[in-house]
């Protein structure tokens, strides 16, 4: 293993909860908020400090709002990137059965990777088979002009996984895909509440 990666953590909290109703990272789960919870498994998995994406005032706390709004995840992940020099592991506040080991996993595998290969494409990028979260991203200048470009242009597709293929990803097998899940509705949270170790995958589905 090459030397340890120091990243920052980042929760995407930015989002509208148009669908659940009320503000998802305030959502309690096994006594802590949802965002307690992303930012207590970042800080687990080894990150220097967290960051918040969030489009909200607070006095208690300072969060980062997006720079270009209206321009959904990717929209956070750029103002966090222009946010601090490090390397950044994203994941998402609505992920109530993430773990640290399946982020160290992601973290492990940017570790291992030089910033540099010769005679090979760059990886800048990290995440897991068909989910775009969490993801690892290489700060670069590259890379963040890259993403600026795309977000300023209009008729670009934002989507992460768009993204991160166009600036170099490694793809990881997970073997506990349930944990990746993302809860948009009532229905969805409801179900992780009353069965946390009995998953509906028909219910708890990634959209993003």
């Amino acid at each position: 293993m090459s030397d340890k990666a120091v990243f920052m953590g980042v929760v995407l909290a930015g989002g509208q909860s148009s669908r659940m109703g009320s503000d998802k990272a305030n959502l309690i789960l096994k006594n802590k908020t949802l965002l307690q919870n992303a930012r207590e498994l970042l800080t687990a998995a080894g990150a220097s400090d967290v960051l918040i994406s969030r489009n909200v005032q607070s006095a208690t706390a300072q969060y980062i709002a997006d720079i270009y709004p209206g321009s959904g995840p990717l929209g956070g992940i750029y103002s966090t990137l222009m946010a601090t020099e490090q390397d950044i592991l994203v994941t998402a506040v609505d992920m109530p059965l993430l773990t640290c080991t399946l982020l160290s996993q992601i973290v492990s595998a940017a570790s291992d990777n030089p910033h540099f290969q010769t005679n090979q494409s760059q990886i800048h990028a990290w995440h897991f088979e068909n989910e775009p979260l969490p993801l690892y991203i290489r700060n670069t200048q590259s890379v963040k002009r890259h993403l600026k470009q795309l977000l300023i242009n209009a008729n670009s597709h934002k989507s992460i996984k768009q993204f991160t293929r166009s600036i170099g990803v490694q793809t990881l097998k997970c073997n506990k895909a349930h944990a990746l899940i993302n809860t948009n509705t009532p229905a969805q949270f409801k179900a992780v509440n009353e069965q946390f170790d009995q998953h509906k995958p028909n219910l708890l589905r990634r959209t993003l």
